[in-house]
């Protein structure tokens, strides 16, 4: 079996993580890429460094859903195509008597022989629920089969190459032919008007003025804190050991 490729390609250093610190707060201004605060380009650009994608190109395959990032499916595919792992590839669509899009094959071979195959069909997706007027299951159904069905295949061949992260369509964002998202199709759950504060909110600059990043990622498994409620638990978690 060939030797597959490690997920995590480049060390965090401190010199990395000060380029995001300084990125992810003009990413935000710039609205370029919809991301809703300076937390979310910064968690963007962390998952698509581990990915061995650079900071900034980070966004054009890495999209925060429902507070969670995600791949778009065209990101997904392109780190696969990447990798040099994929050697064999199709997913044609099988139609009914008037055209219309019944189901989707996909069939993919990895360089080390193994190869899986997944048949997606609008049925599955009705029986999922997932076929609701207005949707991208009504809007684009080609679409949304072929890259359901080439996202399932991806999954099992190639998790080391997604680093098992879940796709844009899987939460429900409507898919374009290139595995783009279709603008408007969808929006992060709104965030909760916040009440009158009670004490200062900690906030990651916070935390960095007081403990370095090895001590926060250790503190919270791992993974530099990407929402309010990780930075609160990560300073108390830290306020505690060093009291």
């Amino acid at each position: 079996m060939s030797e597959t490729r490690a997920l995590t390609t480049r060390p965090l250093t401190p010199k990395v993580w000060e380029m995001v610190q300084s990125i992810a707060p003009v990413m935000h201004r710039s609205r370029l890429f919809g991301v809703t605060s300076p937390e979310a380009a910064a968690a963007i650009m962390l998952k698509g460094f581990e990915l061995g994608l650079g900071l900034t190109a980070s966004f054009e395959f890495i999209t925060v859903i429902q507070g969670r990032p995600a791949l778009i499916p065209r990101g997904a595919l392109a780190l696969v195509l990447n990798s040099g792992e994929l050697v064999e590839f199709e997913a044609p669509i099988e139609r009914g008597p008037k055209g219309e899009p019944l189901a989707c094959t996909c069939r993919m071979k990895r360089r080390n022989g193994l190869e899986y195959t997944v048949r997606y069909t609008m049925d599955d997706a009705a029986r999922a629920g997932l076929v609701k007027p207005g949707s991208g299951w009504t809007t684009y159904p080609e679409n949304m089969l072929r890259w359901r069905a080439v996202g399932y295949c991806m999954d099992v061949l190639f998790p080391d190459i997604t680093g098992g992260m879940k796709r844009a369509d899987e939460f429900g964002a409507t898919v374009d032919e290139e595995g783009n998202i279709v603008e408007g199709t969808w929006a992060p759950a709104a965030p909760a008007q916040p009440d009158p504060p009670a004490a200062p909110t900690v906030t990651l600059d916070d935390l960095l003025s007081h403990y370095s990043p090895e001590e926060i990622m250790e503190a919270n498994d791992g993974r530099i804190p990407g929402t309010n409620d990780e930075v609160a638990a990560v300073a108390a978690r830290l306020a505690a050991s060093n009291g």
